[in-house]
């Protein structure tokens, strides 16, 4: 389980908007909505850490237990910002197989390959990132947050890159995964028909 209590996001000492509170169980999805600029973004940046210039305000908390962002939360999460962030080095698959690197490496490629396929890549195993249109990075970001099976998925406007038919399977296959593996999960969208049919609203205000 995962809760914030009076949670908003400190931006050189700004809080930039109103706290709120939720409980999101295992399975479910937290979807926060509100105004361009207003800083649902940046509370996933606050939530992994790494931007010094960004803090939280309030507790969160992972079964029971206040987690400190970023070191606290090491190892439970994977974010999928709205810039996909591969690695131009590495090959799609390299890129994928990065959360279970410390596979045997037949293993990394058969599970890279699998989830390769379910988000309408097959074959795109040793293509170079930097050839993929946008729509196709941001499944290649997709496919490697899901591999790692993570306690706690970050989605920042994951679909909004995707053509109409290709949004609806990656959807299908996100919030099954969730749903199945008793994954906690927070999406940042603008978007009405990227809303899952089950889970929590929040409108964030300034």
């Amino acid at each position: 389980m995962f809760e914030c209590v009076d949670v908003s996001v400190s931006r050189n000492s700004v809080v930039l908007f109103q706290p709120f509170s939720a409980y999101i169980s295992p399975g479910s999805i937290l979807t926060l909505q509100g105004a361009s600029g207003l800083g649902k973004t940046s509370l996933l940046h606050a939530l992994v850490g790494g931007h010094p210039d960004l803090s939280i305000v309030g507790k969160v908390l992972l079964d029971g237990e206040i987690r400190h962002p970023g070191n606290g939360l090491l190892g439970q999460t994977q974010t999928v910002f709205q810039d996909a962030l591969l690695f131009p080095h590495f090959s799609v698959g390299a890129n994928v197989a990065l959360p279970i690197s410390d596979l045997p490496r037949v293993n990394q490629i058969v599970l890279v390959r699998e989830r390769l396929a379910q988000v309408g890549l097959d074959g795109f195993f040793d293509r170079d990132p930097e050839t993929l249109s946008r729509g196709q990075k941001m499944r290649v970001a997709i496919a490697r947050a899901l591999i790692a099976n993570p306690r706690i998925l970050l989605l920042d406007e994951p679909f909004s890159a995707l053509d109409s038919q290709t949004r609806e399977q990656v959807k299908r296959l996100v919030f099954g995964e969730i749903a199945q593996k008793g994954m906690v999960a927070i999406l940042v969208t603008h978007q009405e028909s990227d809303l899952p049919s089950e889970g929590e609203l929040r409108c964030l205000m300034p």
